[in-house]
């Protein structure tokens, strides 16, 4: 048999020693994230914003309905003691729609008093607006005999206006 034939002087050379190795792609970056992640992120970015939308309306509501309802006690004329039974009672419903039924509900005199002195917010002099005397006034209010007239406090009498003022206040400040 015949050998093959090669060229007396050529080297002989592998032609897959020409070949490069296997190389693997570059490792994939966590940035820029896909599309699907952009619309993930869109999504949740949408619920916080209708989540806190929701809140502030909410708030504003209960302040509206509270403030409505505290102008109309303003325009009954009646003594004392109905005007702070009133806005007690409204503080209260507020209080319990704000703060929640465990911590305002069985809230009543010295308690009670505090909780409006703690929430009130502070003036100008850093003195609540619904100070002690005024909390006082709110918390003793529903057990006085009745017609009480006046109620003889620390910083003087009270006024209807000073009452109206200082639960004004107090639902501003916490709704």
């Amino acid at each position: 048999m015949n050998a093959p034939m090669t060229s007396v002087g050529a080297p002989q050379t592998d032609p897959l020693a020409a070949l490069r190795g296997i190389h693997l792609p570059e490792a994939v970056g966590i940035w820029p994230p896909a599309p699907g992640w952009w619309a993930v992120l869109a999504v949740a970015m949408g619920l916080i914003v209708l989540a806190v939308v929701a809140v502030a309306v909410r708030r504003a509501s209960l302040a509206h309905h509270a403030l409505r309802e505290l102008d109309a006690l303003e325009g009954v004329p009646g003594d004392l003691q109905l005007l702070a039974m009133s806005v007690s009672a409204l503080l209260r419903r507020v209080a319990l729609r704000r703060f929640g039924r465990t911590r305002v509900a069985s809230l009543h005199g010295t308690a009670w008093q505090e909780f409006l002195s703690e929430t009130s917010p502070h003036g100008k002099r850093r003195r609540a607006t619904v100070d002690t005397d005024m909390g006082r006034l709110l918390a003793l209010a529903p057990y006085a005999p009745p017609g009480t007239a006046s109620f003889d406090l620390e910083g003087g009498n009270a006024s209807n206006a000073s009452v109206l003022a200082a639960a004004r206040s107090w639902i501003r400040w916490n709704t």
